[in-house]
């Protein structure tokens, strides 16, 4: 138990400092691609730290049997993570393809989105992503319940100000909203908005954009 609170507090502290270090930016820090930065942001340091970190899941779930080489195995690795854990009413939406790790998105029940799952392609490690999905999440993650009940349309405006790039589909989860991050009509990432605070997090803080999206893997 303490070892988990202490992952947690490491946790806050890096999504804290990312989004301060955003903040006095001015803008949202760049993604983070192969050979250096790519995205809008003119400073990396930041999301170069996190980017880097990010080969393996931060928190592991079930350790891997070697490299994951297509959509399909992840998503296989991811609904054998959440089902281990009790989460027997999710099922599988889509998954994007990042360098070093596949994310694979699930569905809840009535509307709501289940949690997102990191698996390394090189180790099959699988474990949750990290930020508002364990963050916020308040039936999957680490989120507090409140009475705000941020509408889309105001949790787009606020997105909207913290990015250059489109914002694309608004998937709703449990205590925030994320909405895809397009350019030139293709995805290639996510951006969350806390509904309790209006708080804005861009995954290219520690995310580099996407290479691919399977739908359904």
């Amino acid at each position: 138990m303490t070892n988990r609170r202490a992952l947690f507090a490491a946790l806050a502290a890096l999504v804290v400092g990312l989004v301060g270090i955003s903040a006095l930016a001015g803008q949202t820090v760049g993604a983070i691609g192969v050979g250096g930065m790519t995205g809008d942001s003119m400073m990396g340091g930041a999301g170069m730290m996190a980017g880097a970190s990010m080969m393996e899941p931060m928190m592991v779930w079930r350790s891997g049997g070697g490299p994951i080489t297509s959509p399909k195995s992840a998503a296989a690795s991811a609904l054998e993570a959440v089902r281990a854990r009790g989460w027997s009413g999710l099922s599988l939406d889509e998954v994007h393809t990042f360098p070093a790790f596949y994310e694979v998105e699930l569905n809840d029940r009535n509307g709501y989105k289940g949690p997102e799952i990191y698996v390394s392609r090189s180790s099959g490690a699988t474990g949750p992503e990290m930020g508002p999905n364990m963050m916020w999440d308040t039936v999957y993650g680490m989120g507090s319940s409140c009475s705000s009940n941020l509408s889309e349309a105001r949790a787009r405006q606020l997105a909207q100000a913290h990015t250059s790039s489109s914002l694309g589909d608004a998937e709703r989860h449990h205590g925030y909203w994320e909405f895809e991050l397009t350019r030139q009509g293709l995805v290639v990432n996510q951006i969350n908005v806390q509904d309790c605070t209006g708080q804005v997090i861009n995954e290219q803080m520690w995310q580099p954009e996407v290479e691919a999206t399977s739908s359904g893997a």
